[in-house]
């Protein structure tokens, strides 16, 4: 079977395009990228389907801008819409690859575009395994590439990879621009290419096949994780009891889902080890992880929360009109200054003269409301708000004369 026909079978029995009416190739100039356009274009009537196509200028390379402008002539020729962005800023493949797609995602929302075709093929799915070993990337992260997936923000979007079967000497186009650069050994990509996988090939010629095979038993046995973990995946909020039940190998499981909701935190192996000893041991715990992120223990739960989220409160001496408020009793005269805790902050409850902080401790109050401001009045704490009122103001309760502070969390 001719490459073009063995491309056009598989979209067609797998119906990548069937809920897609409009298609977005993100194109390079390489032979991978071009090829699936070329494809793409000869089958468009076959997959009903429209072609738009996006392509970055990394400004890297001399011929960069001639490259763009030869895409961009041969696109309204064929009358194909044309996209275009280019790179700024200091140079790293991950910065690249991250400015790539936020620009494809802009041009399929500004466009109403629902699929977006990448080139990646056989011969990548073995050069990103190899790469995340380098890295010491986790299991969840060797099970090599999905063929179709949800991308960007709409719900219908989805990010289609319809060359995974096919080997890089398959590839058909008749013209396309050859990156020099890729024979140079600067990045990782590169050497994994040029050097170490015709090493290991070397050794075993079978050794990509097996890299593949081992991939694919990955995916399948985090598909058993997937499925056990079910119940956890997507929550903002990780209950312990639940946590609690399950066996330490999936609470492991649990745990990295959970922390892949946070695309920009990267957590350490041994960071990710400390939080699990914090979740599995007795207390509360509060722990900035980033500049961006908190991490948060409760009695109940754990969760992460970005960073400057404290609760805010809105007060007032008279009652708020609409909705619902809690209120402290304080002196009649006196300067009001509500303010954040301090070290050494002394309260009298229950007829009990204590730290603050023990009264916290004691009672097991969330570290989240630790934080929430003081009512003080000539300097005496008549009361924390949204935890306790000090006898202070319990005494004014049935007083004559005296004032009300109303509060309530703003919204």
């Amino acid at each position: 079977m001719k490459p073009y026909d063995k491309f056009l079978k598989t979209v067609v029995d797998a119906h990548f395009f069937d809920q897609h009416a409009s298609v977005l190739v993100a194109l390079s100039g390489g032979v991978d990228s071009m090829t699936l356009f070329e494809w793409l274009y000869q089958a468009k009537d076959r997959l009903n389907v429209t072609l738009s196509v996006a392509h970055i200028n990394h400004k890297q390379r001399v011929a960069s801008d001639m490259e763009e402008n030869l895409l961009s002539k041969k696109m309204a020729e064929l009358g194909v819409p044309f996209y275009t962005a280019h790179y700024q800023g200091t140079f790293s493949e991950e910065k690249a690859r991250n400015f790539r797609y936020a620009f494809f995602e802009e041009v399929m929302t500004t466009q109403h575009i629902s699929a977006l075709v990448t080139a990646h093929h056989g011969n990548d799915v073995i050069e990103n395994f190899l790469i995340r070993q380098i890295r010491g990337s986790r299991l969840r992260f060797l099970t090599g590439m999905k063929a179709v997936q949800s991308f960007g923000s709409d719900e219908d979007s989805e990010l289609i990879r319809p060359l995974l079967s096919f080997e890089k000497s398959e590839l058909t186009a008749t013209t396309y621009f050859e990156d020099a650069s890729n024979a140079e050994n600067e990045y990782l990509r590169n050497r994994v290419r040029n050097t170490y996988l015709p090493a290991f090939s070397k050794e075993n010629p079978r050794f990509s096949e097996n890299l593949a095979s081992l991939s694919e038993e990955i995916g399948l046995a985090m598909t058993i994780v997937s499925d056990s973990i079910t119940a956890f995946s997507g929550a903002k909020i990780i209950e312990l009891i639940a946590f609690n039940q399950e066996t330490e190998a999936l609470q492991y499981f649990i745990l990295q889902d959970y922390l892949t909701q946070f695309a920009t935190l990267e957590v350490a192996k041994r960071q990710f080890e400390e939080l699990l000893h914090i979740i599995r041991r007795q207390g509360q715990y509060l722990h900035a992880m980033s500049a961006e992120y908190n991490f948060v223990k409760d009695q109940h739960c754990f969760y992460i929360e970005k960073r400057g989220n404290a609760i805010e409160f809105e007060t007032s001496l008279t009652p708020f009109v609409f909705g619902e408020f809690n209120q402290i009793a304080i002196p009649d005269t006196g300067e009001i200054i509500i303010r954040k805790r301090l070290a050494g902050d002394r309260v009298i409850i229950n007829g009990m003269h204590k730290k603050l902080r023990r009264f916290f401790i004691d009672n097991k109050i969330s570290l989240k409301k630790r934080d929430n401001p003081l009512v003080t009045v000539d300097n005496q704490i008549y009361g924390v708000l949204d935890v306790v009122s000090t006898d202070l103001s319990k005494s004014l309760k049935h007083a004559k004369i005296k004032r009300t502070l109303y509060y309530r969390e703003k919204r």
